[in-house]
């Protein structure tokens, strides 16, 4: 078993999108929004920022975008979770739409994580998918349809209740996030209210005008819908 990464929480994946300067802002907005509303935020960076970004004490758990199976040894070009873990991160995003793993990868992968202890978000684009994942028993599935990632998805989703629970019976312990499309605050707290564990958003706070008060704002907003959705249970 991973870690354990607490419910409520969003997460932030910037991609290779931004300079160290913008991510160093980004991440002390968010931390200090997480930190006013009760709410962990994930903020998922490219390998060579995790140190950078660690060291601002910002409150943000930093998470790495991906990483090799491979053990410590003599090769070359590899991110090992040894060095993720040396580098201060809180865990790993594994499998993204972007970076895709086949099976096999994947649970070497898991494994390597846990053998050092990082947290895992292993993402899936169907709900089969992370049905099967979560029988893997990473600390978080990432439910999130292609067809959202980097759209407007303000339509409903219908499938996030009864996902949500399918993900839970299949591995007690291991959250339910779901996003992709999350391009307003308003979207975030949809999610939330229908009963995720947690959200996140990239495009959604990049695209505006002040991404720090974006994200503020976001945060908020999500930890409004888990709020809501906890006094109607």
């Amino acid at each position: 078993m991973s870690p354990a990464l607490s419910a409520p929480f969003f997460e932030i994946g910037p991609k290779n999108l931004l300079r160290r300067t913008q991510l160093e802002e980004l991440a002390v907005a968010a931390g200090r929004a997480g930190r006013a509303h009760g709410i962990a935020v994930v903020f998922t960076v490219p390998t060579a920022m995790i140190a950078p970004i660690v060291a601002l004490d910002s409150g943000v758990l930093v998470f790495a975008q991906g990483m090799d199976s491979e053990p410590l040894g003599p090769s070359m070009n590899r991110v090992t979770a040894e060095a993720l873990k040396d580098a201060g991160a809180a865990g790993v995003m594994l499998n993204h739409d972007a970076d895709p793993l086949d099976d096999d990868a994947l649970e070497r992968a898991l494994r390597r994580a846990d053998d050092v202890g990082l947290a895992t978000i292993v993402c899936a684009g169907t709900d089969a998918e992370a049905r099967r994942f979560a029988g893997r028993h990473p600390s978080a599935v990432l439910f999130e349809p292609p067809s959202l990632i980097g759209a407007d998805g303000s339509g409903a989703r219908d499938w996030i209740a009864p996902s949500t629970r399918a993900i839970h019976e299949a591995a007690p312990g291991v959250l339910a996030m779901h996003a992709g499309g999350v391009s307003t605050p308003e979207v975030a707290l949809r999610i939330m209210a229908a009963g995720a564990d947690a959200t996140g958003s990239t495009s959604g706070i990049l695209s505006s005008t002040d991404p720090a008060v974006a994200a503020a704002e976001f945060i908020r907003s999500a930890r409004a819908g888990w709020d809501a959705a906890r006094a109607a249970a």
